[in-house]
C-alpha cells in the first residue's frame, strides 16, 4: 500500500513575506483518494508528513515549496527520511505541464481548481510518474552537544560542567551501540573536555532513513542528525519506464533517422554518414523501444528490414513510394536539415497519422490511471484492448473454449518450409527490385555521361570568355582607380580655387593687403598653405607661432620670394629673443611686427592695411642696410685680423724684427678709414753677422675727396691687401738670398 501526499499552492506565495502560503492536500492510497484539506500551511504540512509518514510528497513543481536550492535543501531535510518528494512536471530542464502529464495516464481535472490540480498530482505519483528529487547523499553526519551554556547562571561549577560533558559522552556511546546494532559503518570525532566530552560528531556511511536515531533536545544534550548534501539537487525517475516510440528510418550511406513518441512529439532527428546497423540501433536504444519502424519506399529496404528485427517492432511501409511534395507536406512543422531527414521524418509522421484514429478513440475506453503509451503500443502490436489491460493468466468464464486440434503444436518442418518460402519470396521481390534499380541508374549514367561531355564543352568556352572579361574587368579596374584619384585631385583643386578667389577678392580692397595665415613657422605648415592656397611671389604670410623653427623654413620661404612675414606682437618679441629675426635679416627676408600693423584675421587669410605695411616694410629696408654695413664691417676687422696673426707667425719662423715691417701699420677701417700721414719706416740696428735689410717707403694715397664713393667691396680690400703683402714677402726673400 502506497500513500501519497499531493498538495498545491493556494494561496500566498513562498516568496512572500508578509502572506505565508497554504496549500490544498490530498491523500492518495493505491489510486484511490483518501481524504482531502483544503488549506494547509507549512508548520502543519510538516506536522501531517511526521504523523502519517507518507511515502512520496508529489508537487506538479518544487518553486511552489523553494524558491532556491537552499530553501529546497532546508524542506528536505525538515521532511521525515521515509518520505520521498516527487516532482511530477519534469526533470528541473525538460518540463512538461501538469494537463500533459496527466494526459499520459488518462485523467482529467480542472486546472482553475489548486484541489483537482493536487489530486491529478498524487494520482501521477501514485501511479508511477515523476521525478525524486535527491538532495543528499548517502552519508549521514550525526552531532551530539551540549544543550546549554556553561558560562552564566552557577553553572560553570565543576561538578555541574562534569555533569553535562559526562552526558554527551553516555548519548554518544548510546549511538554507537545502536550504529553497531544496526550493522552500519560510522566515525567518530570527538572533543575531549573537563569530564567528558563537549562535542562528538559520528559520520555515519548510510542514507538518512537507514539510521536507527533521530533529532531531539533535552536540558543538558541536544542530538542533530544532518545528511550529507549534494554538490547538486539531482532528479531521478520514480519508475525506469519505456518509452515507446515510432522511428522512420533512411537507408543508403548517409543514414537518415527521426524518432517520434506516441504522440508524435519529434523526440531526435539526425543524418549520419556511414554508420553501421550496429550503430542505429545503439543510437535508438538510447532514446527509446520502437514500435513501429517505418521506411518512404513501399517495399521496406533490407537494411530498414534488419533494424526492425533487431526490435521485434512493426513495420509500416506506404502503399506506393512517397512523393517529394508528398514528404514536405507531412514534414511540415517539423525541423529538417536535408533530404535525408526529411524522408525518415515522412515516414515516421505518415506511420503516425495511420495510428491516430486509433488512438483517439482508445482515450474513451481507458479507466483513469492507465499508462496510455503502453496501451498504445500493444493496440499497435495488434492485441485487444482486454488482453493488454488483464494479466495473461487471467482468464473469464465466459471464454470460450479451444478444440484441442488447435492446441496441438504443428510440425517443425512445415514451419521451416513455410519459413523459407516467405524469404523466398521476398528474395524474389528484392532482385527484381535491384534489377529496376540497376537498369534505372544505368539510364541515369548515361544520360548524366552525355550532360557532363556538354558541360566541358561549354565550360571550355566559358573559360575563353572568362579569361577576356577578367582582362577587361581589370582594365576597368584600374580605370575606376584613377577616376576617384581624378576626381579627389578636382575637387581638391576646387576648393583651393575657391579660397583663391577669395584671396584675390581681398587683394582688389580699398587701402588693403590680403595675407596668407599659416599657424606655424615649419616646412609642414608651408607645404599646407602651398597645398590649400599656394605660396607665390610677393605674398604676405602671418605666422601666428614659431614653435620649433628651423633655417631650412626660411629657405623655403626665399625661395618662394615672398613679400613679407607678420608676427603677432608677443610672438615677435619672443623671436627676437631667439635670433629668428637677425637669421631674417642674413636672408634679407622681411620680419615685421603686427603691433602696429594691426592684422584682421578670418579663417586661412586675411588683410592689413596698406599704408602702414608699406611703412613697416620701408623701416624694415633701412635697418636692412644698416646691418648689412656692420656685418661687412665685422667681416673685413676679422680677415684683417687673421692676416696679422698669419704674417707674425711667418716673420717669427724667419728670426726678422717685426717692428721694422710695414705691415704692422693696421689698414684703416672700412668705410670711413682715417687719412694718415706719410710716414717712413725706419730700418732695424744692424747686426754684424747679417746683412742690413733694404728699406722701403712706404707712401700713403692723398686723401679722398668729400664727395660720396660707393664702399669697396671686402673681396675686393681683401685681394688689394693680399697682393701688397705677396709683392713684400718676394723682395724679402731675394734679399735674404743675396746676403
Amino acid at each position: 500500500m502506497t500513500r501519497v501526499f499531493g498538495i498545491d499552492i493556494r494561496k500566498g506565495n513562498i516568496r512572500s513575506q508578509t502572506v505565508s502560503p497554504h496549500f490544498s492536500l490530498v491523500c492518495v492510497e493505491d489510486g484511490k483518494v483518501v481524504f482531502e484539506e483544503k488549506e494547509v500551511s507549512i508548520p502543519k504540512l510538516f506536522r501531517m508528513l511526521r504523523q502519517d509518514r507518507p511515502d512520496i510528497l508529489a508537487v506538479d513543481s518544487v518553486q511552489e515549496i523553494a524558491p532556491s536550492d537552499k530553501d529546497l535543501f532546508s524542506f528536505l531535510s525538515a521532511m521525515p527520511a521515509e518520505t520521498k518528494l516527487v516532482q511530477v512536471t519534469g526533470d528541473g530542464i525538460k518540463m512538461e505541464s501538469l494537463p500533459s502529464v496527466a494526459a499520459r495516464y488518462n485523467l482529467k481535472f480542472d486546472k482553475t481548481n489548486p484541489a483537482e490540480e493536487a489530486k491529478a498530482s498524487a494520482l501521477v505519483a501514485s501511479f508511477g510518474g515523476g521525478y525524486e528529487v535527491l538532495a543528499f547523499e548517502g552519508v549521514t553526519t550525526v552531532t551530539v552537544s551540549r544543550g546549554r551554556s556553561l558560562g552564566r547562571g552557577g553553572w560553570s561549577q565543576n561538578r555541574y560542567v562534569r555533569k553535562v560533558h559526562g552526558g554527551v559522552k553516555t548519548r554518544s556511546r548510546e549511538i554507537e551501540a545502536k550504529l553497531a546494532e544496526a550493522g552500519l559503518s560510522y566515525t567518530v570525532e570527538a572533543r575531549r573536555a573537563f569530564g567528558g566530552e563537549s562535542r562528538t560528531i559520528i559520520s555515519v556511511r548510510a542514507p538518512r532513513e537507514a539510521v536507527p536515531v533521530s533529532g531531539m533536545k533535552s536540558g543538558d544534550i541536544q542530538v542533530h542528525v544532518i545528511p550529507k548534501r549534494r554538490d547538486k539537487i539531482s532528479y531521478v525517475p520514480l519508475t525506469r519506464k519505456t518509452s515507446y516510440v515510432i522511428v522512420g528510418l533512411d537507408p543508403g550511406t548517409t543514414v537518415g533517422l527521426s524518432i517520434l513518441d506516441l504522440d508524435g512529439n519529434l523526440l531526435h532527428i539526425a543524418s549520419v554518414r556511414a554508420q553501421s546497423p550496429a550503430e542505429v540501433i545503439a543510437e535508438i536504444s538510447r532514446i527509446g523501444k520502437p514500435v513501429v519502424v517505418a521506411t518512404d519506399k513501399a517495399e521496406m529496404p533490407a537494411g530498414v528490414e534488419k533494424i526492425r528485427r533487431a526490435f521485434a517492432a512493426v513495420s509500416w511501409t506506404p502503399k506506393k513510394d512517397i512523393l517529394i511534395k508528398e514528404k514536405y507536406a507531412a514534414a511540415e512543422g517539423y525541423p529538417f536539415a536535408d533530404d535525408h531527414q526529411r524522408d525518415s521524418l515522412a515516414a515516421a509522421v505518415l506511420a503516425f497519422r495511420s495510428f491516430q484514429p486509433k488512438f483517439e478513440n482508445l482515450k474513451k475506453r481507458l479507466p483513469a490511471g492507465t499508462d496510455v503509451d503502453f496501451v498504445r503500443a500493444g493496440i499497435i502490436r495488434g492485441k485487444t484492448l482486454d488482453q493488454i489491460l488483464l494479466p495473461s493468466a487471467v482468464r473469464t468464464e465466459a471464454e470460450p473454449a479451444v478444440p484441442d486440434v488447435l492446441e496441438q503444436p504443428p510440425d517443425e518442418k512445415d514451419l521451416e518450409i513455410a519459413r523459407l518460402e516467405s524469404e523466398v519470396l521476398k528474395l524474389r521481390k528484392l532482385i527484381r527490385g535491384l534489377s529496376e534499380d540497376l537498369e534505372s541508374r544505368d539510364k541515369a549514367l548515361r544520360s548524366l555521361q552525355r550532360r557532363l561531355s556538354l558541360e566541358r564543352n561549354e565550360r571550355t568556352a566559358d573559360v575563353l570568355l572568362s579569361e577576356e572579361i577578367a582582362s577587361r574587368d581589370k582594365e576597368l579596374a584600374q580605370t575606376k582607380k584613377a577616376l576617384r584619384k581624378e576626381e579627389r585631385r578636382s575637387k581638391n583643386l576646387r576648393i583651393r580655387l575657391d579660397r583663391m578667389k577669395n584671396y584675390v577678392a581681398l587683394q582688389a580692397g580699398d587701402g588693403c593687403l590680403a595675407i596668407k595665415v599659416m599657424q606655424l613657422l615649419s616646412r609642414d605648415a608651408v607645404k599646407s598653405v602651398d597645398e590649400e592656397m599656394g605660396v607665390h611671389d610677393g605674398d604676405i604670410l602671418y605666422v601666428l607661432k614659431i614653435d620649433g623653427w628651423g633655417k631650412s623654413v626660411l629657405r623655403d620661404l626665399q625661395d618662394a620670394k615672398i613679400k613679407a612675414v607678420i608676427f603677432p606682437k608677443l610672438v615677435y618679441d619672443r623671436a627676437r629673443e631667439q635670433h629668428l629675426i637677425q637669421e631674417f635679416r642674413k636672408l634679407n627676408l622681411p620680419a615685421l611686427s603686427g603691433a602696429a600693423l594691426s592684422p584682421r584675421v578670418k579663417g586661412k587669410i586675411g588683410v592689413v592695411n596698406e599704408a602702414a605695411f608699406l611703412r613697416a616694410l620701408s623701416e624694415w629696408e633701412v635697418s636692412e642696410e644698416v646691418f648689412l654695413k656692420e656685418q661687412r664691417q665685422e667681416e673685413f676687422s676679422g680677415m684683417v685680423e687673421e692676416y696679422q696673426v698669419q704674417r707674425r707667425r711667418e716673420v717669427n719662423v724667419l728670426g726678422i724684427d717685426p717692428a721694422t715691417l710695414p705691415y704692422n701699420q693696421v689698414p684703416p677701417a672700412v668705410p670711413a678709414p682715417p687719412v694718415p700721414k706719410p710716414a717712413s719706416v725706419k730700418p732695424a740696428p744692424p747686426k754684424a753677422s747679417k746683412a742690413k735689410p733694404v728699406l722701403q717707403k712706404i707712401t700713403v694715397p692723398p686723401a679722398p675727396k668729400p664727395q660720396k664713393k660707393p664702399e669697396p667691396k671686402t673681396a675686393d680690400v681683401f685681394s688689394a691687401v693680399l697682393s701688397e703683402y705677396r709683392k713684400e714677402r718676394r723682395k724679402e726673400m731675394e734679399k735674404t738670398e743675396n746676403g
